[in-house]
């Protein structure tokens, strides 16, 4: 294998490595689904964001006592 074919592959691992890390949590996937369903009810991004992320955790909580 070339050192140009070598340095390719390296560049694709770490764009694939680059794509894995900026998906969302699952964390981050409850927040969106609960904002999804609440935004109508508060005044600031702030608010909702605040409610959103501690719905999220709350969810995290009852998913792992689940296990």
């Amino acid at each position: 294998m070339s050192g140009e074919t070598k340095q390719r592959i390296g560049d694709l691992e770490a764009e694939i490595a680059r794509l894995k890390a900026a998906q969302p949590t699952l964390r981050d996937q409850f927040a969106m689904a609960a904002m999804t369903g609440s935004i109508g009810n508060f005044c600031t991004v702030t608010e909702a964001t605040t409610f959103a992320f501690y719905v999220a955790d709350k969810m995290m909580e009852a998913r792992d006592a689940k296990d």
